[in-house]
């Protein structure tokens, strides 16, 4: 990760979530992982992953209690829309994503959807050129 994407990244989950000494367990066992995605895809590719992991945990979340295939399923169905293929970097991602979010469905305490979302404005930031 260069220093602009981390401290980016870091600046806007402090912004949200205050200080890191502050942040609850959750938070900071799935940081790290957020910081992966970013990190593996660069700004670009993780705004694309990061919108479609946004849109799979609002269908996981609108279809609770129903019968349905899950969150993996949901953000696959959303990744071949952008034919998303199997290079390290993206497998990295993908795999960081589902600790993500096994941590989160552990931890009942976990905002996964707040640190995407934190994770998209970061990116988003990162990708505006300076100057415009």
């Amino acid at each position: 990760m260069t220093h602009d994407m981390e401290h980016s990244l870091y600046a806007h989950l402090r912004e949200r979530f205050g200080d890191e000494a502050g942040w609850p367990e959750a938070t900071v066992l799935i940081v790290p992982y957020l910081r992966i995605v970013v990190d593996a895809l660069g700004p670009e590719d993780a705004v694309t992953f990061l919108t479609a992991v946004r849109g799979a945990l609002d269908e996981e979340t609108a279809r609770a209690g129903t019968i349905h295939l899950g969150f993996g399923a949901h953000l696959w169905s959303r990744l071949d829309d952008v034919s998303w293929d199997g290079s390290p970097a993206r497998a990295s991602a993908w795999e960081a994503v589902l600790a993500m979010h096994r941590l989160a469905t552990l931890m009942p305490s976990a905002c996964l959807a707040e640190l995407v979302d934190v994770g998209l404005r970061s990116c988003r930031t990162l990708r505006v050129p300076v100057g415009r």
